[in-house]
């Protein structure tokens, strides 16, 4: 009994639970974002989609994001790559004369996807443009999203030049997205680049490919783990 009494007398005494604290306004950032401020448009978005969960599919989650991707947020260009159902992006991502003016904006900010995106207009189109697409790519290459080095081995191909250097960054990098990186590494591996090898053999042992599956292939995995041990990778021979 005593413990009972001493329990509800804490219980009287303890301060009342705090109030969950309200969500800011949006409308400031929506104001910055329209401003030109990325962070802003994402987080705008983030605040409206937690007041309605239906807001992401909205013309006004649309806007904001298009909004950021044109300034460089990485994020906002991002989204547009959705995959799931359902999607209410791909309209704009693939109306070339409205996601194009944005993602070469973007690509001028600072987003590597955008960049890569931009390219993937162009990367078809006439010479001129191939090479306008092979400059967009290089750029995403080199700030290191290994899409952006995978689409410009594609655009030098096309171009007639040497891929080899973009085959290694794409099959190399560390930010994989959308495209398969398989074709990269075997160009690289054949060259005798022990590192490709691994990246290849350790595709085929688990079945993925970046964000990609593909099949599972134990025997390949272990002729090329023994391969690039042979070209001298540690990693290889103590797999």
């Amino acid at each position: 009994m005593r413990f009972f009494l001493i329990l509800l007398f804490s219980l009287a005494l303890a301060a009342p639970a705090a109030a969950q604290p309200e969500s800011p306004d949006p409308q400031p950032y929506v104001a910055a974002c329209e401003a030109g401020d990325g962070f802003a448009c994402n987080y705008a978005y983030g605040l409206l989609q937690r007041a309605d969960r239906s807001f992401w599919q909205s013309e006004g989650a649309i806007a904001l994001l298009l909004r950021g991707c044109e300034v460089g947020s990485d994020r906002s260009c991002w989204i547009f790559e959705r995959i799931n159902e359902p999607n209410p992006y791909d309209d704009v991502r693939y109306d070339r004369p409205v996601y194009l003016p944005v993602a070469l904006s973007g690509c001028e900010g600072g987003s590597t996807m955008a960049c890569w995106q931009a390219a993937g207009f162009l990367e078809t189109g006439s010479e001129a443009e191939r090479e306008q697409a092979a400059a967009l790519s290089r750029r995403s290459c080199e700030r290191g999203f290994a899409d952006g080095c995978a689409r410009l081995a594609d655009v030098l191909v096309s171009l007639g030049r040497d891929p080899l250097d973009a085959h290694r960054g794409a099959c190399y990098g560390n930010r994989p997205g959308r495209m398969r990186k398989q074709g990269d590494c075997e160009a690289v591996c054949d060259e005798g680049d022990a590192a490709a090898c691994v990246e290849l053999a350790l595709m085929f042992e688990r079945g993925r490919d970046g964000a990609q599956t593909m099949r599972r292939n134990a025997r390949r995995a272990d002729e090329l783990f023994r391969r690039a041990c042979d070209l001298g990778s540690q990693q290889a021979c103590g797999h």
